[in-house]
């Protein structure tokens, strides 16, 4: 009996809900990394589809813009190589600017291009509106001369006047004008050298255009031209002044030559460059034709020299250059995502195009791809109506609607991510006030023109025409029209023995040739507004 009760063993239960605990945590694992895995998958296949759809979707538009005439490909719009011996820019003053190592944009002779770098150090003194033919004022000779004596005192530290003593009363400008010209003077060296390189039948600056990176090319040429731009429209004006209309003709038109240094860049920038080098020009121009210094032979050369000039058309090559440049950015950005910051605006990127970092790095390929499609799809959309570049017409209301669709098509934050337009906003919106420069630039070297032929009538007739139909074909070849309207420009006699020349200008409205300024201290011209006007003294 005792053995019987102790026969069965109780069977122990306390490892079973160990096993179980393991089993569910290894099935909780497996699930998890199934999950794992299968979201990796489904991210890979985002991106691979994402990629595919990018690129598939910009090799068709591609084809079919290049088939049209499109020019996206960068190195298709760089000037070709010229000779040395042929290139103004290998005149001996501006060569360091882009003498380089081999591969680098590291400068061999620091020194050298440290000195062109300097050139025209005092200008840095003279105020920035010494004379505005807009406004019909000629050149502040005394503010030219307190300028350069004030420069003067600094490189004399020991001769420097107390900063309360008065400058000295001024009553004969003619004089005036003689003592700028002998400051400027010192220059000369560098401008006969120029004056002589002009004569080259080419420029090509030495810029790395295969650069992978665009945004980083040096471009220092653009500042050095434009200084010298400002020595010879201050010189030539006091030139006229001292009754030497010879050498202000000369140092006019080298403003010019120097301003067509730029003319086959592919760059906007360069080409605005130029229109501001012939806004420095039409200063002593400007002044000529108001105080009569000019001749009848002189006369014909500047209006010859005006008429090389064909803003409009090299507008649009400009834009071509641009658009090519932009693509060049997107397509740098795809190969070097984590760069997309450094397009912005230098503020918060983040907030000012709606991605940071970390979404430039994650974003598909295709994306930017997209990007790129977008991108020269509003360029060809939106920017380039309104401007007929064969008739030499442009339509300010019409350009102004697709400005408002540009923002409008832009978006805002992360629209601009998920809609693909965020290269877009970077890349664009400037874009319309630079063809409203260049269509006030063409304008005003049509009213130059028209300006040289109606001096040259008077000459002729000792009066003015009633109309400006009396200077075709012996004055003038052709009338130019307004851009604005494709009407003659608009003209009349005034009461002081002048004329006034104007275009209806960008608000489209005959303002009866009144000019608008901004408001402030220091009023400028503003060419949104008023009529684009070559004024009577």
């Amino acid at each position: 009996m005792n053995s019987s009760s102790h026969s069965e063993a109780p069977t122990p239960s306390a490892p079973e809900p160990k096993r179980s605990l393991w089993a569910s945590l290894l099935r909780f694992l497996r699930v998890l990394l199934g999950s794992v895995v299968a979201l990796a998958t489904l991210i890979a296949l985002f991106y691979l589809e994402e990629d595919w759809r990018g690129q598939h979707a910009w090799n068709a538009y591609a084809r079919q813009m290049t088939a049209r005439g499109e020019v996206f490909d960068f190195k298709a719009v760089v000037p070709p190589p010229v000779p040395d011996d042929q290139n103004f820019a290998m005149t001996p003053f501006l060569a360091p600017l882009f003498d380089f190592l081999p591969g680098t944009q590291t400068w061999r002779d620091t020194n050298a291009t440290h000195r062109t770098m300097q050139f025209g150090k005092k200008l840095f003194s003279l105020p920035d509106q010494i004379g505005d033919w807009h406004k019909g004022q000629r050149t502040d000779w005394p503010a030219c001369q307190a300028a350069l004596a004030a420069w003067r005192g600094k490189e004399r530290p020991g001769q420097v006047q107390p900063t309360d003593a008065k400058p000295p009363l001024i009553t004969n400008l003619v004089e005036t004008a003689g003592a700028v010209v002998a400051a400027l003077n010192e220059y000369e060296p560098v401008l006969a050298e120029l004056r002589v390189a002009s004569w080259r039948p080419h420029s090509r600056f030495g810029i790395r255009y295969e650069e992978e990176d665009w945004a980083g090319l040096l471009l220092p040429h653009l500042a050095i031209i434009k200084k010298c731009g400002r020595i010879l429209s201050v010189r030539a004006s006091a030139e006229l002044l001292l009754g030497q209309p010879e050498p202000a003709l000369a140092d006019t038109a080298l403003t010019m030559d120097l301003a067509d240094t730029m003319h086959g860049e592919p760059f906007l920038i360069s080409h605005l460059v130029r229109c501001a080098m012939i806004q420095l020009a039409m200063q002593p121009v400007w002044e000529g034709l108001a105080d009569r210094k000019w001749t009848e032979p002189q006369l014909q050369a500047l209006q010859q020299r005006l008429e090389k000039f064909d803003l409009l058309a090299d507008s649009a090559t400009a834009m071509r250059g641009e658009r090519a440049c932009g693509n060049s950015v997107i397509t740098y950005v795809r190969r070097h995502p984590a760069k997309l910051e450094q397009f912005g605006s230098g503020e918060d990127e983040a907030s000012a195009y709606g991605v940071g970092d970390l979404a430039a790095v994650l974003m598909p390929r295709g994306w930017l791809y997209l990007e790129q499609v977008n991108y020269n799809r509003l360029f060809t959309e939106v920017l380039q109506p309104g401007i007929d570049y064969t008739a030499r017409r442009l339509s300010p209301k019409l350009m102004q609607q697709h400005e408002e669709m540009l923002v409008e098509s832009i978006g805002t934050g992360w629209s601009r991510l998920i809609h693909h337009r965020l290269m877009a906003a970077m890349l664009l919106p400037a874009l319309t006030k630079a063809q409203m420069k260049f269509a006030v630039t063409q304008t005003v070297l049509d009213e130059a023109i028209l300006a040289c032929a109606l001096e040259r009538y008077r000459l002729a007739n000792g009066r003015y025409p009633q109309a400006l139909g009396e200077l075709a074909p012996r004055f003038v070849a052709k009338l130019p029209h307004d851009l604005i309207t494709g009407e003659p420009l608009k003209y009349r006699q005034t009461d002081n023995g002048h004329f006034v020349l104007y275009s209806v200008g960008w608000n489209e409205t005959d303002d009866g040739g009144k000019i608008a300024l901004t408001p402030g201290k220091s009023p400028r011209l503003d060419t949104t507004q008023g009529d684009w006007v070559w004024p009577s003294p």
